[in-house]
């Protein structure tokens, strides 16, 4: 009774709920919460409840995705095709949009389910590993184990057996850990089967035996007729046929579908005819001709043929012969019709690639014309701007020239006066700032700059292989400016000279140090020194003390 009571009671919260549903909307989430709280106990609970919704496209958004999801789930639970994407695909497009990273990961997995059940193991994979980056750290361990265990099959049957181990592997550590052995079996069993299809047979023994022990601790014949046919056929591949039988004979006990059944009878049928027991073995090859798998009935078939050939027994010969053709033929058909579709799939893929291919080649026509005219653009700028600077450079130049000449004709005329004078100040002053302007073209400014913007310790390597490029380039553009300067005071030494130039540029001590090479201290003496040497107008134009 203590065992129904659940049931019991889910069952009337279900019945309560479907009668409420004439009288609420169906953005009520009341139902999809059932649904998921069914889910892993009575999957079938919770798909009645599921499909008892009759226009789900009345939900609203977040609902209508988390019912896609729901339904795909237990649809999967409950063994149902999937065959069609679309209803998975309501819950991707929502959830990608970063409102739950658990259903979007939950929803890629049984989107890489629906890809497998139609055989599409690479879009199968690409779900899963999707699944797997997206899913949270607080996520559930089981479906975390259920996702590498759905990898490891699909790497399996694309023959990539050392990476399906390393999934089974993964699974295996968090089934354990959480200690869920029934899984476990599975990711054991999982890894037994990689080491037998690359034909290590004594790894592949060593697995299943403990996926064995961990069946038989769960009390579940099924489960260990499964593996005690794995083991039989792990020992009939090393021809130790006494072992295999004995395992064959434990595995149809504990079995009992009937095609698991008819597999087993063909497999014991196998060992027993390599034990030159063909009576026994053609009993049970007859026992499994009947197998809903046409490769095993095939199989039998053609054993049984081959058996009473061997024993001369005409007869029954050319009736399983027959059979055997009848059967081989419907393969042969199968496997025709396989390879239309595929070809048909495959001309369908190619005129798909060479659409893409069209347009990839028109994208990339666009792209390289594209850059051809950014290219074009920057090369037009670039002489635009080094034309724009040299008709700058051209006409500074040739204001210095006008300015030279009219410094000259000022200086023959016989006149005196403080006309004179004025003039003459200004036009000193005016080649100043033509030089100035001049100096802002060179390299060495460039590195000025540079310099007063560094750091201390970025300084001292950019004074080191710029200094003197600094300089030759002040001397050179300001030599007019030098000449005036030492027409005003000729005492003033080259040193003089420069520091005169770089107070003009308006250097911070801490740069003039740096060209110059000198201390705080000498900077000071240069300066009361020039101040002795120079009269008090021109010091004050130059230090504006």
């Amino acid at each position: 009774m203590r065992k129904l009571l659940p049931a019991l009671l889910s069952f009337m919260l279900f019945t309560l709920l479907l009668g409420s549903c004439g009288k609420h909307s169906y953005e009520n989430s009341s139902i999809l919460i059932l649904a998921d709280s069914l889910m892993q106990t009575y999957p079938d609970s919770a798909l009645q409840l599921l499909e008892e919704i009759s226009v789900p496209q009345k939900m609203g958004k977040a609902n209508r995705a988390w019912y896609a999801l729901l339904l795909t789930q237990a649809r999967y639970k409950n063994y149902v095709p999937l065959k069609d994407d679309s209803l998975i695909r309501t819950a991707v497009d929502y959830y990608e949009n970063g409102r739950s990273k658990e259903r979007l990961a939950k929803s890629y997995f049984y989107w890489g389910c629906v890809y497998r059940g139609q055989e599409d193991i690479p879009s199968a994979i690409d779900c899963y590993l999707k699944s797997l980056r997206i899913m949270p750290q607080e996520c559930d361990s089981v479906f975390l184990a259920m996702t590498y265990n759905h990898l490891g099959d699909c790497y399996n049957e694309r023959s990539m057996e050392e990476t399906a181990r390393g999934m089974y592997r993964d699974a295996y550590a968090i089934n354990l850990d959480v200690h869920d052995t029934l899984r476990a079996f599975h990711n054991l069993r999982g890894i037994g089967i990689t080491f037998l299809l690359e034909l290590q047979f004594d790894s592949a023994a060593y697995y299943y035996k403990q996926a064995l022990e961990m069946a038989l601790s769960l009390d579940y014949p099924v489960l260990s007729g499964i593996i005690y046919k794995d083991l039989s056929g792990v020992y009939s591949e090393q021809r130790e046929y006494e072992l295999a039988y004995a395992y064959i004979s434990k595995a149809i006990s504990g079995l009992s579908d009937i095609e698991s059944l008819a597999s087993a009878y063909s497999m014991k049928g196998d060992v027993l005819y390599n034990m030159n027991m063909k009576d026994s073995a053609l009993y049970y090859w007859r026992l499994s001709k009947e197998s809903p798998d046409i490769y095993t009935k095939t199989s039998n078939y053609y054993n049984i043929y081959r058996v009473n050939k061997e024993l001369s027994d005409w007869e029954n010969a050319v009736l399983y012969a027959d059979s055997f053709i009848v059967c081989y033929d419907s393969i042969q058909a199968m496997n025709d019709r396989a390879e239309i579709d595929k070809l048909m799939d495959d001309h369908l893929l190619e005129l798909h690639k060479y659409e893409l291919s069209v347009e990839q080649k028109r994208t990339t026509n666009l792209l390289l014309v594209s850059f051809l005219f950014f290219v074009l653009g920057l090369i037009f700028l670039f002489m635009w701007r080094d034309r724009h600077r040299k008709n700058r450079y051209i006409t500074l130049q040739k204001q210095l020239m006008d300015n030279r000449a009219e410094t000259l004709s000022l200086n023959e005329q016989e006149i005196c006066g403080e006309d004179k004078n004025n003039k003459l100040h200004e036009l000193k002053e005016a080649k100043a700032g033509i030089c100035i302007s001049l100096f802002k073209s060179t390299e060495g400014y460039k590195r000025l700059d540079e310099l007063q913007k560094a750091k201390p310790k970025e300084r001292t390597k950019i004074i080191k292989n710029y200094r003197k490029l600094i300089i030759i380039d002040i001397k050179r553009t300001f030599v007019d400016v030098m000449e005036d300067l030492s027409g005003s005071c000729s005492s003033l030494t080259a040193d003089d000279l420069l520091y005169c130039i770089l107070i003009l540029l308006h250097c911070p001590k801490e740069i003039v140090m740096d060209v110059m090479n000198v201390t705080s201290d000498a900077i000071k003496t240069r300066k009361s020194r020039i101040k002795n040497k120079m009269d008090k107008e021109l010091f004050d134009d130059i230090f504006g003390d």
